[in-house]
């Protein structure tokens, strides 16, 4: 049986609740997990929260400072906002834990790059949530490209794209902090961008950035009523879109938006001399273990990620084949019950939990720290290109970046101060 580990929530909004969907089913399948605290600001919020999941009130705090002076957490998940998603996590290492971090990983490269730096000052692990990159399509079509089946890749375009899906203003269920230029500062790029840019990056090895040109934009409707009704008081833009180039003589495409008039507008690919692939159904939800109650089995109309693969044979004739990428697969289920390892690469959550083990090591598990600031780099990339109308080299988004990250936040029982270095002051 495995050791209980027992685990720290910071954050008691919408996500918080995925996280614990994901820890009961992982118990439902025999891991060993308990939550054993929660922090929220908002008490009536952080009250609500431990009611549904059982958590007595001495095991509730609204500052999350008094619940790291517990002895019996084995590892925090920071479920908070974008921009504070730095000033929580290296507070959270530097009190002696091992932190799970939600996505994106900052709201800008130079905090992204902090985060990254307070692993090794504080000698904690960390993880960072991008759930696109644990799955048979990503890990498919990652050996395909390994093994040369595609030839030489030349080209990929990262897509994301919803009709009308503004977080906090179409979509009310989500907090307004979304449309706070100082909490959740950029849109989609920052947003759903970092599934798509992240699985992209990954799948290709992480290709270094040599260049990127991008534009901006937050043009889609508003309404001043709706404004007032949601507390929008400055825009954050709903459309980011970008040229890459890397090294080695790769380019990328990069479109992402909160909000479209128009129905389709493509999807992610890969293409290379010998062939392409499409990816399909990108996960961006937390994967199958998000489901409340999932028992391997998807509920109906609930798509699977799958690729597409374009080539030609040696007769030069052209092909098109579907690959089965589902966990919830025929497929999947079958590469589990020959490789049970596997299943540790197949949902983000769970691979924490057994990198923390010692199960997986730094050499085996997937490095989600590094590739979500890989994917932070490219982001501030196009930002910082549309700011300055010009396209930016990798050396300039580095020297330009700079830290945005809340260093005081307003409480209501008083300015939590966070103290962590400044990579952009450098």
């Amino acid at each position: 049986m495995e050791k209980e580990l027992r685990i720290a929530i910071i954050g008691c909004g919408m996500i918080s609740h995925r996280h614990m969907t994901i820890i009961d089913n992982l118990k439902k399948a025999g891991h060993n997990l308990k939550v054993v605290a929660a922090a929220e600001i908002d008490k009536d919020r952080l009250m609500a929260w431990g009611a549904k999941y059982g958590l007595d009130e001495k095991d509730l705090y609204q500052d999350f400072r008094e619940m790291l002076k517990r002895d019996d957490i084995d590892e925090v998940e920071v479920c908070v906002h974008n921009n504070l998603h730095t000033s929580v996590s290296t507070a959270v290492m530097a009190a002696g834990f091992p932190c799970y971090c939600e996505k994106p990983m900052a709201a800008s490269y130079a905090d992204a790059r902090i985060l990254y730096d307070a692993q090794k000052k504080y000698g904690q692990k960390l993880a960072v949530q991008i759930s696109s990159i644990y799955n048979p399509q990503t890990r498919i079509a990652k050996k395909m490209i390994r093994e040369g089946q595609l030839g030489k890749i030349y080209h990929a375009r990262s897509v994301g794209h919803r009709r009308q899906g503004r977080p906090g203003y179409d979509m009310t269920r989500f907090s307004p902090d979304f449309l706070s230029p100082t909490i959740g500062v950029h849109g989609p790029l920052f947003d759903l961008g970092i599934y798509h840019l992240a699985q992209m990056l990954y799948v290709l090895d992480m290709p270094e950035l040599e260049s990127v040109y991008g534009m901006q934009s937050c043009e889609y409707w508003t309404d001043p009523r709706i404004d007032k009704a949601v507390g929008r008081t400055a825009p954050v833009e709903d459309l980011g879109v970008g040229l890459a180039r890397f090294k080695g003589g790769i380019s990328m495409d990069i479109y992402e938006d909160w909000a479209m008039h128009m129905d389709t507008v493509g999807t992610s690919f890969i293409a290379g001399s010998l062939g392409a692939l499409k990816f399909l159904d990108v996960d961006a939800g937390g994967g199958p273990m998000a489901i409340p109650g999932y028992n391997g089995m998807l509920p109906p109309g609930r798509k699977q990620p799958t690729l597409e693969w374009f080539g030609i044979n040696e007769d030069a004739q052209l092909f098109h084949t579907i690959l089965d990428c589902g966990i919830s697969s025929p497929s999947g289920r079958q590469e589990v019950l020959m490789n049970p390892e596997i299943e540790m690469y197949n949902d983000n959550q769970l691979q924490w939990y057994s990198y923390l083990r010692g199960i997986l090591t730094d050499e085996t598990r997937i490095d989600s720290p590094y590739i979500a600031m890989q994917t932070a780099l490219l982001s501030e990339g196009i930002v910082l290109s549309n700011e300055l109308g010009r396209s930016v080299t990798q050396e300039e988004i580095k020297h330009l970046a700079k830290s945005i990250a809340i260093r005081d936040q307003e409480t209501p029982f008083g300015v939590i101060h966070y103290d962590f270095d400044d990579y952009s002051s450098r």
